[in-house]
């Protein structure tokens, strides 16, 4: 049996994949990882290999999706599939990266919780990011992931490579999910990646009505978007 393993974006916990887990299908076996407070991009991605099983179809959001496609580079005997839910596609550029990663060094707890919450609405389809609900959701999150993670994963995330060319070659199916109205990796960009790399292994999908964090605002759709794809896989 396929197992999915669900990887967390950037202020994300293995919790936050629960609502799509739920939403899967009986009979498909799911897991969800946090990842490590690792900042070198290899050896995070080598950590996260530990725990995933030959055969795997990988789902990443974000980071996740960054750590995924490394993971597929890395390891890919362990990849049977790979899911990128609103990944970034190119690197960053060098000062870019040095002013995150600077952003995100020696915060406290309550420090990093007030940036984990300011502009919601920019990663939320919306008025979302207002929603009592999403922000208590975000907090719980935040309070699991915490400041040592967000300092190691903003230096991981700026030290990405480009990945422009990426899903045609990979050694595996790829499915790109890309949301509406996504203001973080524009939605622009994610069709053009999928255009750039139209090749029968991959499969471009776009939810309507979402935003960056697309698999917290509809994990029903996602879950059947999941589903699907494996599904055209198997037959």
């Amino acid at each position: 049996m396929t197992t999915l393993v669900f990887l967390p974006g950037l202020h994300g916990d293995a919790q936050t994949w629960s609502p799509v887990i739920d939403a899967l299908p009986g009979g498909l076996c799911a897991t969800a990882l946090d990842l490590p407070a690792v900042a070198d991009l290899d050896a995070l991605v080598d950590e996260v290999g530990e725990q995933v099983a030959a055969g795997s179809v990988v789902v990443g959001h974000s980071l996740g999706g960054v750590v995924a496609m490394h993971l597929a580079e890395r390891h890919p005997e362990l990849l049977a599939g790979l899911v990128l839910v609103t990944a970034p596609v190119g690197a960053e550029d060098p000062e870019s990266a040095a002013a995150r990663a600077a952003r995100a060094a020696g915060l406290s707890q309550e420090e990093y919780e007030e940036i984990a919450l300011d502009g919601m609405e920019a990663v939320y389809y919306g008025d979302r990011g207002q929603d009592p609900q999403v922000r208590a959701e975000r907090l719980r999150a935040a309070r699991v992931y915490g400041p040592e993670r967000f300092a190691a994963h903003s230096v991981a995330i700026g030290s990405r490579p480009d990945r422009w060319d990426f899903p045609a070659t990979a050694s595996c199916p790829v499915l790109i999910v890309g949301a509406s109205d996504d203001q973080v990796v524009p939605t622009d960009e994610q069709r053009q990646w999928a255009e750039k790399n139209s090749a029968p292994q991959v499969t471009y999908v776009e939810i309507a009505e979402t935003g960056h964090m697309l698999p917290v605002e509809a994990p029903g759709q996602l879950a059947g978007v999941l589903s699907d794809w494996l599904s055209s896989l198997e037959g």
